[in-house]
Order: C-alpha cells, then sequence, then structure tokens
C-alpha cells in the first residue's frame, strides 16, 4: 500500500507532500488544474520513462519519492534479494531526473538501476491511465486479459518462447539449405579449382627459392670460371696469395723476435694467412657445386611458369594460393557433410515444434477452462456498473495444431471477446458494439476481477468515468468502494457521483504567485467536501441547492461506511 508520494520540481509542482490511507481515495480539480501528476508522479517512481522535459522550469532537477509498505511475497523478497537489498516493513523509492536526462533511483537509501523497481512494480502498483479502455477494442489484447485471468501467464510466456526457439530453428534450417544448394552449385567448379593447385603441388617459398636457383643456372659458367680463378689466384699457382703472405710472415716473424713492437703485425698476417686458406677452400667446394646444367634451367623455368598462373589465378603469392586451397576443401568437406547436418538441423526443428504444440496445446486447454469462469465473474461484476443484462462471451478462434502456417506467438486460437447490452441480442465483437462508456466500465469489471486478493497493492484509475454520468457513474463509484476493500484505490474522476464514495478526497489546485503557476494537492475536511462535490455537480458558480444535493450524497445512507479524510498535504 501507498503510504506517502513526495514530489519536487515535477512540471508545476513545486514542493508537495501527500498521505495516503487505506480504502478510495477521490482526485478531483478543475480541467488542466494537473490532476494527472499525481499518477504521472507515481508511475515515474515506479520505473516509468523519464525525460529531462519533466522538470519544473527554471529547475536543475526533478524528484519524486515514494514510501510503500513492502508486500510480504516470496518474489518480492527474492527481486530484493537479488538487488542486496534487505526486505524491510517499508519501501522507499526516490526517482531523480537531471536537466541532462541523466538520473538515479534509489531504494531504501540504495542506489539501485531502474529494472529493479520495474520489476517491482506489479507487486506495488497498477496504474490503469487514460485511454487503457481502448485496449479492450483490439481482439490482439484479449488474450492477455484471460491469460492474467486464468493465472497462466507463465505458460503464455513459454508458449511465444517456444514459439520464437521454433521460428529460429525453421530460418537457421532455411539459411543452411540455400547455403548448402549454393555450395553444391560450386562443387564442380571447387572440385576443378582444386585439383588444378593440387597438380602442381606448390610448397609454401618453394618459388623463391627456384629464382635463386634459376639465377644460379643462368650464370653458372661465369660462376664456375670465377671461383676457380679465384681458388687459383689464391692458393694454387707458384705465386699465390697464401704463397706471398707466407713469405711476408716469415719475415716478420725474424724482425718480431728482435723488436717486440711487431707482435701485432705477425698476428695480422697469421689471420691473413688463414683466411687466405679459408677464401681458397670455399671457392674451390662451391665451384663443385656449380652445375652447368641447360635441362634443369629448362625444369626450373617451367615450374616457375606453372606457379606463376596459379598465382594468377588464386592469389598474388604462393602463400596465398595455398590459404584458397585450404578454403576450397574446407567449403568442399562441408559439402560433404551437408547431409548430416541437415538432418540435424531438421530435427532441431522438429524437437522446437513439439516443444511449440506441447505449450500451445497446454495454454489452449487453460484458456478453454479459464473462458466460462471469466465470463461467469463479469456477469458477476457488469450489474454492479449499471449493466444488469450485457453479456460478454468469450470467442476462439481455432486452428490446426498440425497446420504450421497458421501458428502464432499467442497460441493456437485467436481470443476474441464478444458484448451485448440489450437482451435478446446476440453478442457482437467488442470493437464493434461497446459505447465509450460501456468500455470505461468493462475494463473497471476487468480490472476488479484481475486485482489479487494476496498482493495489496495500489489501483489507480486516471478518469476510469469517461463517457459516464448521473446514475451509471454512481454504479462505478460504489464499485470502486467495494474493490477498496480489497486493495488501496486511487481514482481521478470528475463526476461527483463516484467522489462521494471516496474514503479520502484530494483536491488539485491550480494558482499563479509571482507571476509562476504552481499545482497544490489539498486534502478536504467535510466541509471543503460539499463545496467541492457542489461544484462538481453546479459548475463555476456553486449554489445552495449545489451545496445542500452534495451533503445529502455525503450522507452516510446509501453506501456502506461514511467517507473521512485520511490525507494530510
Amino acid at each position: 500500500m501507498l503510504r506517502q508520494l513526495n514530489i519536487e520540481n515535477l512540471a508545476v509542482v513545486r514542493r508537495q507532500q501527500v498521505r495516503f490511507g487505506p480504502g478510495l481515495t477521490i482526485v478531483t480539480g478543475e480541467t488542466g488544474a494537473g490532476k494527472s501528476l499525481v499518477v504521472d508522479a507515481l508511475a515515474l517512481v515506479v520505473g516509468g520513462r523519464a525525460t529531462s522535459d519533466i522538470i519544473r522550469a527554471g529547475e536543475t532537477r526533478a524528484a519524486v519519492e515514494a514510501l510503500f509498505d513492502c508486500p510480504d511475497h516470496p518474489e518480492v523478497r527474492r527481486i530484493l534479494a537479488e538487488a542486496e537489498l534487505e526486505a524491510e516493513d517499508t519501501l522507499l523509492i526516490r526517482r531523480e531526473v537531471a536537466l541532462n536526462g541523466k538520473g538515479r533511483l534509489f531504494i531504501n537509501d540504495q542506489l539501485c538501476p531502474v529494472a529493479t523497481v520495474r520489476a517491482l512494480r506489479p507487486f506495488l502498483v497498477d496504474i490503469h491511465g487514460q485511454g487503457d479502455q481502448q485496449t479492450l477494442i483490439f481482439p490482439a489484447a484479449h488474450a492477455g486479459v484471460l491469460d492474467a485471468f486464468g493465472q497462466h501467464v507463465e505458460l503464455a510466456t513459454a508458449t511465444a518462447e517456444a514459439f520464437a526457439a521454433w521460428h529460429a530453428a525453421q530460418q537457421a534450417r532455411e539459411r543452411f539449405e540455400q547455403e548448402a544448394l549454393h555450395r553444391r552449385q560450386r562443387r564442380d567448379l571447387l572440385e576443378f579449382q582444386r585439383g588444378d593447385i593440387e597438380r602442381v603441388a606448390p610448397a609454401d617459398g618453394e618459388d623463391e627459392h627456384l629464382c635463386r636457383e634459376r639465377t644460379r643456372l643462368l650464370h653458372a659458367e661465369r660462376l664456375l670460371a670465377a671461383a676457380a680463378a679465384g681458388y687459383d689466384l689464391l692458393y694454387e699457382r707458384e705465386a699465390s696469395a697464401l704463397t706471398l703472405v707466407a713469405q711476408a710472415l716469415r719475415q716478420v716473424e725474424d724482425l718480431a723476435a728482435a723488436d717486440p713492437a711487431l707482435s701485432e703485425v705477425l698476428s695480422t698476417l697469421e689471420a691473413a694467412r688463414y683466411g687466405i686458406e679459408e677464401a681458397a677452400f670455399a671457392l674451390r667446394d662451391y665451384a663443385e657445386t656449380v652445375v652447368v646444367s641447360p635441362e634443369r634451367l629448362r625444369e626450373v623455368e617451367s615450374r616457375l611458369d606453372d606457379l606463376d598462373r596459379l598465382k594468377r589465378k588464386y592469389g598474388g603469392t604462393l602463400e596465398q594460393v595455398l590459404a584458397t586451397l585450404a578454403r576450397i576443401q574446407a567449403e568442399l568437406a562441408q559439402v560433404e557433410n551437408d547431409d548430416a547436418e541437415q538432418q540435424r538441423l531438421a530435427a532441431a526443428v522438429e524437437a522446437a515444434a513439439a516443444r511449440y504444440r506441447e505449450c500451445a496445446l497446454a495454454l489452449r486447454a487453460a484458456r478453454q477452462a479459464a473462458a466460462p469462469r471469466f465470463e461467469q465473474a463479469l456477469e458477476h461484476e457488469l450489474p454492479f456498473l449499471a449493466l444488469p443484462q450485457a453479456r460478454l462471451v468469450v470467442a476462439f478462434d481455432w486452428r490446426d495444431a498440425g497446420a504450421v502456417a497458421t501458428w502464432e506467438s499467442t497460441g493456437l486460437e485467436g481470443v476474441e471477446f464478444l458484448f451485448t447490452s440489450n437482451p435478446g441480442e446476440p453478442p457482437r465483437p467488442l470493437s464493434r458494439v461497446a459505447s465509450g462508456g460501456e468500455l470505461s466500465r468493462l475494463m473497471l469489471a476487468v480490472k476488479s476481477i484481475l486485482a489479487p486478493t494476496d498482493i495489496p497493492r495500489t489501483m489507480v484509475f486516471d478518469e476510469v468515468d469517461v463517457g459516464i454520468s448521473g446514475r451509471v457513474a454512481e454504479a462505478v463509484g460504489i464499485r470502486l468502494r467495494r474493490l477498496a476493500e480489497r486493495q488501496q484505490v486511487l481514482c481521478i474522476t470528475h463526476q461527483a457521483q463516484v467522489a462521494r464514495f471516496g474514503t479520502t478526497h484530494l483536491r488539485v489546485e491550480k494558482t499563479v504567485r509571482h507571476e509562476r503557476t504552481h499545482t497544490e494537492i489539498v486534502a478536504l475536511d467535510m466541509d471543503a467536501r460539499v463545496e467541492e462535490l457542489a461544484r462538481l455537480l453546479g459548475g463555476a458558480v456553486v449554489t445552495e441547492s449545489a451545496r445542500q444535493a452534495a451533503r445529502e450524497m455525503l450522507a452516510p445512507e446509501g453506501f456502506v461506511g461514511a467517507p473521512t479524510s485520511q490525507a494530510n498535504c
């Protein structure tokens, strides 16, 4: 139950504190005074959309704070535990919105994500805003109403999830079949390309090695002659470099014995002798490896031509050619595995379809069982709302469970409410025959039979009396009062016939002070209630006869429990 609502800098409200008690709280006021601000503030604090344009002009932030009794419910305890909050007797929720659009939300002074309070909202508040009754004219919403009444929303959700899984499995199979067809169409080309590359059998880096070999073969005779000449000059001939260095070394050895200063020169000559000898032997060994072979040159050039052809067709380098071969081999392997994968995907589709049929058939049975109970519950409610002869029938559009083309996420049947308010007239689609006033009362009846008795939450009705007046409005007021015996009810109304049944009466007043508009919410005592009901009855000029009528309406006779003021602002 809502205990208190604090509003700061929201639209035209500067700062306001409103306390609430049990029973039916009525909110009235002139058109444009800002009655819906109470609903807007409550919706904001329980996770509604927040934008910077709700902030009062000239201020930097807006804030709404609501104090609720904490429902003793396992799901509430679970939500609080996941948010690392302790379950206390009350929940203090504060929502702040800044000019830059950013905001913060606190639960019992602990910063929390908005998702937490949105999860708590069904256990705290049920807001029926202006125009919500229009949802009844859309048959697509009727299944959800019936599921909520039958308390099988989880089954409806499971059906929707099973449908989504089946649809996803269908799409996966269709995508795979298209890809498999494309692969089958490409198979001949892929096999040709694989054979073309495999016949050449290139090795990574082979072209670079062959290019170096071709260069040696092209210059083999010159290389051989140069190596032989170098070997001869360094080692072989009588006056070779090695012989001359050896002679110089002997001369320096004799001198170094007399003058140690030549020891460094001696070391240099010794190193030169070993270096010349090593270079000479290297040239000799190299000459032995040089092959003059026109036949090998032709083989190398032919191999390079083959490799260049592959590079032109399958990539600029042999590395790319080999990568193309690997991709082709993988795609061909996939073609070979397509049958097995297709069978697996078909099995997945069938399993998902079986799951959907299971859920949808269970949902069908639940809806069939709930429909007569729903009709009976409404039949009991409608006379209280001045619709004694009205009847609402749940009509089903059955679909074949085996015809997958007719499957929908909402189940295997369409649900539509048929309505008649005139005896002897057959029920017809609600969207075609119900008036605005009838829709308002039907929505109130639906909300009444959907209201859980195990969760004492706050039910909010924003102008549920649209399109009605007189005796019908009084019937709505009586029903709201009776509903308030089980739930805390907050109702915004323009009808005195509804307002008279409030256990608490709040009036929203708009004033202009210092060239600024201010909206205030005032709790009315009995005298003030008389004046407010007289205004609702008589208009701008309140007459004594209107006051007398208001006093008679507020007298305890005619409804259970005399209204008393329980709000302090």
